[in-house]
């Protein structure tokens, strides 16, 4: 649960503090103590939805060989 709560600090330092909408993700390999992890959001869509601005991320977090750890996706509203 640490690895998403990283991961989505992540997520919020990109987007801005209140401004996430939906944040999901799946564990796809174990972490262990002293991995080191690397976070990368893409921007997959943007969009209008009910009068609002939207980016849609896709999230993977991955350890020093490479490996996801985790894979996900977040919705954020943006100024237009």
């Amino acid at each position: 649960m640490l690895t998403m709560g990283m991961t989505g600090r992540m997520v919020t330092n990109y987007v801005g503090d209140g401004t996430l909408k939906k944040y999901g993700v799946r564990f796809t390999s174990q972490v262990w103590p002293g991995d080191t992890l690397t976070s990368v959001a893409t921007v997959t869509e943007l969009r209008e939805e009910d009068g609002e601005s939207l980016v849609d991320l896709e999230i993977v977090t991955t350890n020093q060989d490479g490996v996801a750890v985790i894979t996900g996706s977040a919705t954020a509203k943006i100024a237009s």
